[in-house]
This record gives structure tokens, C-alpha cells and sequence, in this order.
């Protein structure tokens, strides 16, 4: 039985779509129960879905189902095992249950958020509150996989559990070797592909747009993926941007584009896994990243990663204006040959993933 009734969008969403696809085409030898909070994929001979939508209206009901009922209600379906996409185990369950853990906000020690500052309060119930119930969840499962290995060294020493119990699987990562396009990338040209959460720090590239243009640079150009700069910052109400473009959610196409064309920008400071980073290596792209353990990880060994400290906009503007000057980086030819090693690309990570599943019944 997969639970994961919380997924609806964003990465958990595509956590929830990629193992669904894979077990669909893949796994001939077990029968599934899903438990979602909508119809979000198709029953097939061997996939059942059951929409919870009444757990999913509120807080408090997933409160009480993960707490209390959803004890009884998974027993009676008598599930092999209980694979939760959703951080955390069913509390009362006591069959076998796998927790994969994709959650990063209670392991970070970067930033403490604050339930007294109205744009962290949210934040701060997932990294304080929920981050209880997850590193209960790790303790009560029988095994838990995480994405990276910064991921599984905070949760082992977080959690204070058997570095045996929790394994890491690195995700996938799409072969991009193909759109390459040589000889068109201009050092003025900055790009950050992201939503708008607090942590993704939008901020800090606008304060180091602010601090380039007072050192006299303004022939260059930073390409958002928002609709608006207003949910980004209220930083923005007291200063004009001319350098920021805001492209809104951008085609594939869009994206392959841009890291063949621009230098990312990666300002932040919580992640379990920064796709981008790994996207953009593949391509010899210059990144500029804030000096996080996600982001070191999986730049390892790539030789055209730029570090800043996230809370230390002149840091970044540093790294803009050599960029923007042209003496950044090197010839990208020095780093043609390692793009896809580097990241320890496989196809087979859910492999894996149903490998740890099925081998707790075992």
C-alpha cells in the first residue's frame, strides 16, 4: 500500500506521478493500494486508488487519520507493507511500514524559522511541529530512504536512529546531453528557475542586482520563473528591478534554452535535492550557488561551481560582476567530458526504491 494522501502538487506530486509510472510499467509481482487525496492516476489490473478526500480537506483531519483512524482503516485492507510518500508513518499501524523522507525544512540547521513572523509561520509548523511527527515517523518505521547523503547523515543524527535503517537513493536525473548548443552563452545572462517560497531567497539576487547597479553595471539580465515580483519579497516595493525578467512558468524547451544560454543562479538555502544544479552541470552551465551541503553535494567535483553565503547578497553580486566582466569562468570544453558521471545518473533509482519496499517483508 502506498499513503500518500498529502501529494497534490509540486515535487511531492511528481515523488507521487514518477513511482506510480514506474511500479505501472515495471512491477508484474505485486498487487497496489493507493491512498491519495484525489484521482490523480489510473487503476489498472494490479493498482487500485482509494481518494481519501475527507482526510485531505483539512489539517486536522490528516491529523487525526496519520494519529488515530488510520490504524484501523489500513488493518482492515492488511497490506505486506505500508510505503508512506508522505514523511511520516500511521501511528497504532503495527505491520511493516517504509517512510520515504523528501522533507528537508526539520533537518536544515541554515535558517530557524519563527511562528511570531506571519510569512514564516507555515514554515515553521513544518519545521518545529511536523518535523516531531517525522522524526517520530523515522524512529517507528522499519526502514527509511532519503534522496542525498546530507539528508541521510541529518536524519540519522536528528533522529538518533541506525545509520542501517536509512538508505540513500539518489533520484533520477534526465540525460540532457543532447540539447547542448555550443558557443552561445553570455556572461550577462543569469537565470533561476523556481517557485515562490521564502527559503528559495529571490532576495538575495535582488539585493545583488541593487548593489551591481550602484557599482555602475546595468547591461545584464536575470530571468525568474514567477508571475510577479510582488509574492516574492516586499523588498521590491522600495526599489525598481530593470534587470529582472519574470518569464512565469516556462516550457522545457524554455528551460534547455536558458542553461545553454545563461549562468544559474541557485540562492537557496533549504533543499533535499536541487534539480537544477544537476540540469545545468550537464550543459557546463557557470553556477552560482549558495554554499549549502545540497548544493556542494551535487556539484562535487564539477568545476564550474561558484559559491556565495545565501544571507550575504555581495557575495553573489561578487560573482555576477565577474560573470558579467568575463572572467568567471573557464573554457566550458574543461568540464565537456564528466557531465553525467559526476551526478551519479541512473535510470533505475524506483528500482531500488521497490527493492527496499518489498525487502522489509522479506
Amino acid at each position: 500500500m502506498v499513503n500518500d494522501i498529502a501529494a497534490s502538487k509540486t515535487g511531492a506530486f511528481s515523488i507521487l506521478t514518477d513511482f506510480y509510472h514506474y511500479i505501472a510499467k515495471h512491477d508484474t509481482d505485486n498487487e497496489w493500494i493507493f491512498l491519495l487525496g484525489g484521482p490523480f492516476i489510473e487503476e489498472t489490473d494490479r493498482i487500485q486508488v482509494r481518494v481519501m478526500q475527507e482526510v485531505k480537506k483539512s489539517w486536522m483531519n490528516r491529523l487525526k487519520f496519520d494519529l488515530f483512524t488510520g490504524a484501523s482503516y489500513i488493518r482492515a485492507l492488511q497490506p505486506d507493507v505500508v510505503f508512506s510518500l508522505q514523511n511520516t508513518v500511521t501511528f497504532g499501524y503495527r505491520g511493516k511500514q517504509v517512510v520515504y523522507v523528501h522533507q528537508p525544512l526539520g533537518f536544515q540547521t541554515v535558517k530557524r524559522f519563527s511562528f511570531l513572523k506571519r510569512s514564516e509561520r507555515e514554515y515553521a509548523v513544518y519545521q518545529h511541529l511536523i518535523g516531531a511527527m517525522i522524526n517520530a515517523s523515522i524512529r517507528k518505521a522499519d526502514r527509511v530512504i532519503v534522496q542525498t547523503k546530507w539528508m541521510r547523515d541529518a536524519v540519522i543524527k536528528k533522529a538518533h536512529v541506525s545509520g542501517d535503517k536509512v538508505t540513500q537513493i539518489l533520484p533520477d536525473v534526465e540525460n540532457l546531453n543532447g540539447f547542448i548548443r555550443e558557443g552561445i552563452r553570455k556572461g550577462n545572462q543569469f537565470f533561476f528557475p523556481s517557485g515562490v517560497m521564502i527559503y528559495k531567497n529571490h532576495e538575495c539576487i535582488l539585493k545583488a542586482c541593487t548593489l551591481l547597479n550602484e557599482r555602475g553595471f546595468t547591461d545584464f539580465n536575470v530571468l525568474f520563473t514567477i508571475d510577479d515580483m510582488r509574492a516574492v519579497t516586499d523588498y521590491v516595493f522600495d526599489n525598481r528591478y530593470d534587470n529582472i525578467s519574470t518569464g512565469g512558468r516556462l516550457t522545457k524547451e524554455e528551460v534547455l534554452d536558458a542553461y545553454n544560454e545563461r549562468t544559474l543562479i541557485f540562492p537557496s538555502y533549504i533543499e533535499t535535492f536541487g534539480y537544477p544544479l544537476a540540469e545545468a552541470r550537464q550543459f557546463g552551465a557557470p553556477i552560482l550557488a549558495s554554499d549549502c551541503p545540497f548544493c556542494t553535494e551535487v556539484l562535487e567535483g564539477y568545476g564550474q561551481a561558484y559559491y556565495f553565503d545565501p544571507f550575504r547578497a555581495k557575495e553573489l553580486a561578487d560573482l555576477m560582476q565577474r560573470s558579467i566582466e568575463g572572467t568567471l569562468y573557464s573554457d566550458r570544453n574543461d568540464v565537456a567530458q564528466t557531465k553525467l558521471s559526476e551526478v551519479n545518473q541512473h535510470r533505475d533509482s524506483w528500482a531500488e526504491v521497490l527493492g527496499v519496499v518489498t525487502g522489509v517483508n522479506s
